[in-house]
């Protein structure tokens, strides 16, 4: 006998089954048919939907990349922690992939690491599913490739922290960074609107040419006239001008 199903139910029913008869990947969308101003309806389409766990896997293995062609170049040179780098590549494609981590590890290293052997690469992996693993934090990354603040600047990577510099203090570095490009902004505006910077205004400003000192009176009272200005070319600096009141 056929289980009896309220409303609620048998809309979520619904949606369990159109998920499963959906491709992988996919998501559907609703766009509206408008003919000019006039809306005609709707339809229903597919999208492709976005993994943010694989693009984020994928940002930060590019951004190692980058790192290692401003260090070596295309190619890691043999050294002692050379392989640290497939470390860390394993480390986050363990999290990724699961069990599929294995063959995206070694292919990588073909990649940047040709001269590494294969049994080499296979030690790291299996150091990496020994332990417990979760997905590296910024700042552990950042002290895995020891990483310093100044090259993740001059590099522009920002999903990998730096070992010099913690999470608290870049995020206060980066505000101040926000700040002042704010600030060059504004003043770049004011100055294509025709204002004067302060150096300008303070070079031509009264309280520097002082002109109420010709008449000899204060700056109150010269103010409250009109703020006259005396003729520099016939009269002199020294002498007085008298302004009746």
């Amino acid at each position: 006998m056929a289980r009896l199903m309220g409303p609620d139910q048998t809309a979520q029913s619904e949606k369990r089954t159109a998920k499963a008869d959906r491709p992988g990947g996919l998501a559907r969308d609703v766009t509206a048919i408008k003919i000019g101003d006039c809306l005609r309806g709707y339809k229903a389409v597919q999208r492709r939907m976005r993994s943010s766990r694989w693009n984020h896997f994928r940002g930060r293995m590019r951004e190692i990349e980058k790192l290692i062609r401003h260090r070596h170049g295309e190619i890691v040179p043999e050294a002692d922690d050379a392989l640290i780098y497939v470390e860390v590549i394993a480390g986050l494609a363990l999290v990724e992939f699961n069990e599929e981590f294995v063959q995206v590890v070694l292919g990588w290293a073909a990649r940047w690491l040709p001269w590494a052997g294969k049994a080499d690469i296979e030690d790291v992996i299996y150091e990496r599913t020994k332990v417990r693993f979760s997905d590296l934090s910024a700042d552990a990354l950042g002290h895995a490739l020891h990483l310093s603040y100044l090259e993740r600047s001059a590099l522009d990577i920002r999903t990998i922290g730096a070992f010099d510099v913690p999470k608290r203090k870049r995020a206060k570095l980066q505000k101040e960074k926000r700040r002042q490009r704010d600030r060059s902004r504004k003043e770049q505006q004011r100055r294509a609107a025709g204002a004067l910077s302060r150096a300008d205004y303070l070079a031509n400003s009264f309280s520097k040419a002082r002109p109420w000192e010709a008449f000899g009176i204060s700056r109150r009272t010269w103010e409250r006239r009109g703020k006259p200005m005396p003729d520099l070319v016939t009269i002199s600096d020294c002498d007085p001008i008298s302004l009746a009141a």
